[in-house]
């Protein structure tokens, strides 16, 4: 009899073994969740485009302010200003910040229509005081564009408005070609 008891000792002290190294196992596979919970309100935007003095015929506003394409025109081997076609406006009692930030143009560099263009500036203009606050340039060389970086960011401060003066420069040579260059304009409340 001692020595069954013998022998039954290590079997049941190897069941014991493998019943605590497969709860292990299965305890290793145990996750659990936390929970977020937002709750979202649709505001109007605090800082938004306004039509500015030059609005050029064509172009479109968002209902909301927060949209805008405008419809600029350029002619071969001349610089187009406009002065104020649209304006970004603080429309609150408290400061802002804003910047510049390149989004996408068309048609992208290794295009030869890229060549018909010299530089596009959009340079923004305080209405207080007519002084430059940023500028954003594309340029070109060849049918390649030199795309600006995102620009600092600046104060908008309460019921301020920047113009957004647009410069196109063209090539002497330059077709009856078109680019849509597309720019977000962060706003940091």
């Amino acid at each position: 009899m001692n020595r069954e008891t013998l022998s039954k000792k290590p079997v049941k002290f190897l069941t014991l073994l493998l019943t605590a190294m497969l709860i292990a196992t299965a305890s290793a596979a145990v996750y659990y969740g936390i929970l977020m919970k937002p709750s979202i309100a649709i505001t109007g935007a605090k800082v938004q485009f306004t039509q500015g003095d030059d609005w050029p015929s064509g172009s479109q506003m968002g209902d909301n302010g927060t949209f805008v394409s405008l419809s600029l025109k350029a002619y071969p081997n001349v610089t187009v200003y406009y002065e104020e076609p649209v304006n970004i406006t603080n429309t609150e009692a408290a400061i802002h910040q804003i910047r510049l930030r390149p989004v996408s143009i068309s048609p992208d560099n290794g295009n030869s229509a890229v060549s018909n263009f010299t530089k596009i500036a959009f340079v923004l203009v305080a209405l207080n005081g007519s002084s430059v606050q940023k500028n954003f340039n594309y340029t070109t060389s060849g049918d390649t564009w030199a795309k600006p970086s995102t620009t600092g960011w600046m104060n908008i401060l309460n019921n301020e408005e920047f113009a957004v003066r647009v410069e196109i420069t063209t090539a002497p040579s330059a077709n009856a070609v078109s680019v849509t260059i597309e720019i977000a304009v962060d706003v940091k409340e």
